[in-house]
């Protein structure tokens, strides 16, 4: 979706022109499908909230193991739009769309809840380890609001891959694995 992309470029920087230009079309057909940028910024976001919703479901839903569903679940990213991970567009929104950034902090909320909840499971049933789940809670925000784009650009990763790392080191510790 070129919106989607020049917010990712531009941040919530972009015009209605800048997306009729990126899209070969005039301003006018634009606004027959969006009445205005607002909207258009309120469909990305909810776009990429029900994409994120609808790969962990089909997880939470799957018949893996708990063990299995954390990393894939931790690792889940919108295809739509890519990771809003990227803090200035946080920012953006929160100071110019606060009703969109408190749809992601929401969001968020309840993805986080979800998986503490199943990891809570885990550690009931035994298949998980007892640890203190608000501070893996924390663990897990506060890594994912570590890979900003500098970070990420100065160590060559993608933020799938960042996760994914992450994930392993959330799921499977330090220690080596037994053989």
């Amino acid at each position: 979706m070129a919106a989607a992309q020049e917010m990712i470029i531009r941040g919530v920087k972009f015009t209605m022109s800048d997306i009729a230009k990126h899209l070969s079309v005039s301003k006018t057909s634009l606004y027959e499908h969006f009445s205005s940028k607002n909207e258009l910024i309120h469909n990305i976001i909810m776009m990429a909230i029900e994409d994120v919703n609808n790969q962990e479901e089909a997880i939470y839903n799957s018949s893996l193991s708990i063990a299995e569903k954390l990393p894939l679940i931790l690792k889940v990213t919108p295809t739509v739009f890519g990771p809003i991970n990227n803090h200035r567009l946080l920012e953006e929104l929160q100071q110019f769309y606060p009703d969109e950034f408190q749809s992601i902090e929401s969001f968020r909320t309840k993805q986080m809840d979800r998986l503490i909840a199943l990891i809570a499971e885990g550690i009931e049933n035994g298949t998980v380890r007892s640890v203190d789940l608000s501070v893996l809670r924390q663990i897990i925000f506060g890594t994912m609001d570590l890979f900003s784009y500098k970070f990420l650009t100065e160590k060559n990763k993608t933020f799938p891959d960042a996760l994914a790392a992450m994930a392993d080191i959330v799921v499977n510790g330090l220690l080596p694995r037994e053989t």
